[in-house]
């Protein structure tokens, strides 16, 4: 469902396009230093990145896409695309905005990589039915608009067995509970209703640019919700992830925050998706 602010589902991916052309992380980037497309200087940024989110080889089984035919939905910087296929994944990415998709290619060409790497939106994705071994989509699918069409895209262009990892926002995260305590509160103790996502102002963009900018839409979904929205896959796990470096953590070392309160109060929601197989659809 598309934040009223947009009169159509057009607007919204103009709006994401232009928004994400720049690569997600740019900003982290130049504050290590990253100013060049370098192996070297990728490499650093790599590591950075899989440092900051050390829990991504709990959910993405990178272990087993060998030979897999993997699809990356949202490229951002391409380190998972890089990861994923350095695994020996037969790898196909998409991203509504061309700077991602450049950039995956590049990574790709670093690798000796034959990679099937597109621009397009997952809510109308490119690809035919029963497609993928495995789809992730870390931080993407609730930037689109229509978070319920991207999860069924998902669920579409699986074959069947097929599993998908997906990170989405966290609606009772602990930033929700601190700057909308009542709010919280009913959507707690609510059944999570048809799933709709929650379109909520934040007090500081969790994804903003360098102008300043925040990003055009963003959905939030509780964890019920969320499993309304995958309720057509046979198996859902959904598990939280992620503190940031608010002043109420900075007391402790931040793999004890990660691991005390990002199971409980995280700001991602990570859900591991199995689509039923031949035998059971």
């Amino acid at each position: 469902m598309a934040s009223t602010q947009f009169a159509s589902q057009l607007e919204v991916d103009r709006s994401n396009s232009s928004f994400w052309d720049e690569l997600c992380g740019t900003g982290t980037a130049r504050a290590l230093g990253v100013v060049d497309r370098s192996p070297e200087s990728l490499e650093k940024f790599d590591q950075w990145y899989l440092e900051f989110y050390p829990y991504l080889s709990d959910h993405i089984p990178f272990a087993n896409l060998a030979d897999k035919s993997v699809l990356e939905v949202g490229l951002g910087y391409g380190t998972l695309a890089t990861a994923i296929m350095k695994r020996g994944a037969i790898y196909h990415g998409l991203d509504l905005a061309a700077g991602p998709v450049e950039m995956a290619r590049y990574r790709a060409g670093l690798l000796g990589k034959d990679a099937d790497i597109r621009q397009g939106s997952v809510l109308e994705c490119p690809f035919e039915d029963k497609t993928f071994d495995h789809v992730i989509s870390i931080g993407c699918l609730h930037h689109t608009g229509d978070l319920r069409q991207a999860i069924d895209e998902v669920h579409r262009v699986l074959k069947p067995g097929g599993k998908a990892t997906i990170m989405v926002y966290n609606a009772l995260s602990y930033r929700q509970w601190f700057f909308r305590p009542m709010a919280s509160l009913r959507l707690a103790l609510s059944s999570g209703g048809d799933g709709t996502p929650l379109h909520i102002v934040e007090p500081k963009a969790l994804d903003f640019d360098q102008s300043g900018e925040q990003a055009p839409e963003t959905a939030f979904v509780s964890g019920r919700q969320l499993r309304i929205l995958c309720s057509r896959f046979e198996r859902v796990r959904i598990r939280r992830e992620h503190i940031h470096r608010e002043i109420m953590f900075r007391g402790m070392p931040r793999r004890i925050a990660l691991a005390l309160f990002g199971p409980w109060l995280g700001l991602n929601l990570y859900a591991t998706l199995a689509k039923r197989t031949a035998a059971t659809v």
